[in-house]
């Protein structure tokens, strides 16, 4: 399913999108770290990297352990 990818990364963006409108920091923590994960499946690191970088910033600013805690294991294993 070649499409699952970029379809998957369109919703992600979405979810984002609507997170950032809404103000809904904890739910655009966890779409950029889906998201940052889906890149990092992919092979696309860099890519990884800054979105997973982006959902840490978002996460810590929410006092989100659980996911702050997926998050930073998440950019340690991208090293």
């Amino acid at each position: 399913m070649p499409s699952a990818g970029k379809k998957a990364e369109d919703h992600f963006n979405k979810a984002i999108e609507v997170a950032k409108e809404i103000g809904a920091k904890g739910t655009l923590g966890q779409a950029y770290l889906d998201l940052g994960l889906l890149h990092k499946a992919k092979g696309k690191t860099d890519q990884a990297r800054e979105y997973i970088t982006k959902a840490i910033q978002v996460l810590d600013q929410c006092e989100t352990e659980v996911f702050l805690k997926q998050a930073k294991e998440a950019l340690a294993s991208l090293e």
